[in-house]
């Protein structure tokens, strides 16, 4: 009887284990993971960098999992760096963190050893062809009095500008300027180098270390400056203006002129100022200011302001009410006529020039540049008053010149009036940015790196702009907050050398600009004084900020911010194979069993 009990048990065990494998019921378990944790250590690292990294892994990481770098699943992260701006080799792609990330920082505040370091060097971006490049290299020098510094910049390998400085102070800064004849194929890239001149054999590479060494890239304007006269009526003013740039193979010149009503002459490629062309001048001439219409005017000022054009404003006569006043708004203008030519007092190293009928500004607008002043020999209430002025319109310049008669004196001083125009056009044309420009961060990128592009289109009726690296890798633009600048990244070549940026803007005037980009086989940087805290990075990103005594704050706000995710996951038990063993020795017991009763 028992036989038969065990029989039957045992072929309700095999049918339930059959019945479960074809229900398949799931169960559902709960459980908690451990976030992820980055800690990341700025370049160059430091002692005490490296113990706060330690300390932070020992008391976090029983409930955090630490990792080394920023990755799609990191729940957090915590830079270590060091407080005192100083020269960063190399990038830290572990900072490239989501906007949405929590990000703590921990200053190291390290304080500098003892010597020189460049903190900024100032450069042109282009010059013109045959130009000296004019550079400003602020260095700083700490605990070593008495000493004296050399600093030369080197081009394509040879020395183009050296100078020398005694330091006289524990703490002091020197600004150096330097002059650098251009050498080689442009664009230049011009090393800055300080090392101590009582060291003169030391090693020539010395200047790499310490933040004594820094590169910047100087192109040379391959294109003249375009110009374009535009006289309503026939004005001696801009007559000979144009003629003194028509001398100088710098400027490509073009001219638009009514002789009277209806009948106009052209040259040069010249087109009426709401012609979206005009945006391909760099600096427009305007005179004959009495027959300037409202339309004129306007042209003007959105070529001044959108643009970022230069305006030269040659008055021949008093500027009376209509659009030239206008144009010139907020200006408040006196005529002064002198028995005698006066020289005016010119900004160096303008060339002199001579007027003896002036329109001056009784009272000047904030960040209004004076380029030349009356003499102040009397005391007259014009006396040392402004002549001819610059002065900032939106993205432009505007030039007004109240030198009315200087024309009739060009002959004197040696030619100076030809002199101060071509110098003082030439300084606005530089400043004018092209239609497109590019810009690129960094500007000398190490092979392989990652390098950000920004495009600025100044220009009407553009519909579309596209970007391509040597004509064969396109780089997706996307348009930026403001109107007409667009961003873009991509990855420098992977061996040095030189590439080409080539941008195309379609629309009702199609516009190409090329750059070269220079990747060298090594670059020096030098990060600016003024350079963001990294605590800048924590205050963005909801974290804090502490130094390496209040890391107890720092694990506090971790613990209360990133708690451990909690999860559910579903489990078929009954989908395992190993259900096939209970199931075939239920099976074969009870068939046994059968057996031994004699049963079938």
């Amino acid at each position: 009887m028992s036989g038969r009990v065990e029989g039957a048990v045992l072929r309700v065990l095999a049918v339930s284990i059959a019945i479960a494998a074809v229900v398949d019921p799931a169960m559902s378990i709960s459980g908690a993971s451990r976030p992820r944790i980055a800690i990341v250590e700025l370049t160059p690292p430091s002692a005490i960098g490296r113990h706060v990294r330690d300390r932070l892994t020992r008391d976090l990481s029983a409930s955090y999992e630490m990792v080394p770098a920023v990755t799609s699943d990191t729940a957090a992260a915590i830079v270590i760096g060091d407080g005192y701006p100083s020269e960063v080799d190399g990038t830290d792609s572990a900072l490239e963190v989501p906007d949405t990330l929590l990000v703590a920082t921990v200053t190291v505040a390290t304080p500098p050893e003892p010597g020189v370091r460049i903190i900024r060097v100032d450069a042109p971006s282009d010059v013109p062809p045959g130009t000296v490049i004019h550079l400003g290299v602020e260095l700083e020098g700490r605990g070593i009095t008495g000493q004296t510094t050399e600093i030369s910049a080197r081009v394509a390998g040879l020395e183009s500008g050296h100078a020398s400085h005694r330091w006289t102070g524990d703490v002091e800064r020197w600004h150096a300027a330097l002059d650098i004849v251009p050498i080689g194929e442009p664009p230049l890239v011009i090393r800055v180098e300080a090392r101590s001149a009582d060291q003169p054999q030391a090693d020539e590479h010395a200047g790499a270390v310490s933040g004594t060494a820094a590169d910047v890239m100087v192109d040379v304007r391959r294109a003249p400056f375009r110009v374009e006269f535009y006289d309503p009526r026939p004005s001696w003013a801009t007559t000979f203006v144009r003629r003194s740039l028509e001398a100088d193979p710098r400027f490509q010149v073009a001219a638009l002129g009514f002789t009277s009503r209806g009948i106009s002459s052209q040259t040069g490629g010249a087109v009426p100022l709401d012609d979206p062309r005009l945006d391909g001048f760099d600096v427009v001439v305007v005179g004959g200011l009495d027959r300037l219409s409202a339309a004129d005017a306007r042209s003007l000022d959105r070529y001044l302001r959108e643009r970022g054009g230069a305006l030269v404003v040659l008055p021949d006569q008093r500027i009376e009410a209509g659009p030239a006043r206008d144009l010139v708004q907020g200006q408040e203008l006196a005529e002064r006529l002198l028995e005698q030519p006066a020289l005016l007092a010119v900004t160096p190293p303008a060339a002199s020039l001579r007027a003896s009928e002036l329109l001056v500004l009784r009272s000047m607008m904030p960040l209004t540049e004076v380029i030349a002043r009356v003499p102040g020999a009397d005391a007259s209430p014009e006396s040392g008053a402004a002549a001819i002025v610059s002065l900032p319109r939106g993205e432009g310049r505007l030039l007004l010149s109240g030198a009315m008669d200087a024309w009739r004196y060009r002959a004197s001083d040696n030619g100076a009036f030809d002199r101060f125009w071509q110098s003082t056009i030439a300084g606005l044309g530089l400043a004018v940015p092209p239609s497109i420009s590019m810009s690129t961060e960094p500007p000398l990128p190490r092979p392989g790196e990652r390098v950000d592009l920004t495009v600025r289109v100044r220009s009407r009726g553009v519909a579309s702009v596209s970007a391509s690296l040597d004509r064969h890798q396109p780089i997706r633009l996307l348009p930026d907050s403001e109107a007409g600048r667009y961003r873009g990244r991509f990855v420098a070549r992977e061996t040095p050398g030189r590439s080409t940026l080539t941008v195309e803007a379609q629309g009702s005037q199609p516009i190409t600009a090329s750059q070269t980009l220079v990747v060298p086989p090594d670059v020096r940087r030098v990060r600016d004084a003024a350079a963001p805290a990294l605590g800048m990075l924590a205050s963005s990103h909801r974290g804090i900020d502490v130094a390496p005594e209040r890391l107890a704050d720092l694990e506090g706000l971790i613990r209360r911010t990133v708690a451990s995710p909690r999860f559910s996951i579903a489990r078929h038990p009954m989908r395992s194979a190993w259900w096939m063993l209970p199931f075939a020795a239920c099976l074969s017991a009870e068939w046994w069993m059968r057996r031994r009763r004699g049963l079938r």
